[in-house]
This record gives structure tokens, C-alpha cells and sequence, in this order.
């Protein structure tokens, strides 16, 4: 099965894929700990339900932009995406 072209292509751009995500995971997180973290922090001790609404937007957003800044990087690396 390993010695299949296809699939060593496969493993290996999905690796590459999975190292790409992790990075941006990464500095995703530590900005937003730095540059967010006391004003989500403020809005959780003042605002439960406003900080609920923003953390949502939160995750949303991330996913979205992880997910074209990923896309962007494997089209650019030209490594072949099976969906």
C-alpha cells in the first residue's frame, strides 16, 4: 500500500498540511492571548453573555481564516489537496 506513488504523495502532503496548520495555530494563539486576553477576561467577569457572543465569533473567524490562509499556502506550495 506504502509503495503506491499515489498514496506516499498523499501521506506526505498531508503531513505537510498538518505542520502548515499547526504553525498558524500557534501564532494564532499567542496573539490573540496577548492581544485579547485581558479585554475577554474583562468581558467575562463584567458580561457572560456578551463574552458567550464574542468567544463564538471567535472560533468562527479563526476557522475561516486558518482555512484560506492554509488553502493559500498549499496552492502556493503547489501540493496536490485531496478532497
Amino acid at each position: 500500500m506504502l509503495s503506491d506513488p499515489r498514496v506516499r504523495m498523499l501521506i506526505r502532503n498531508f503531513a505537510i498540511e498538518v505542520v502548515i496548520y499547526a504553525a498558524l495555530v500557534v501564532v494564532y494563539f499567542v496573539l490573540v492571548l496577548r492581544l485579547l486576553g485581558e479585554p475577554l477576561e474583562k468581558l467575562f467577569m463584567d458580561n457572560l453573555t456578551l463574552y458567550a457572543c464574542a468567544a463564538l465569533v471567535l472560533i468562527v473567524v479563526q476557522a475561516a481564516m486558518l482555512e484560506l490562509l492554509t488553502s493559500f499556502l498549499i496552492g502556493r506550495l503547489g501540493l496536490e489537496r485531496f478532497e
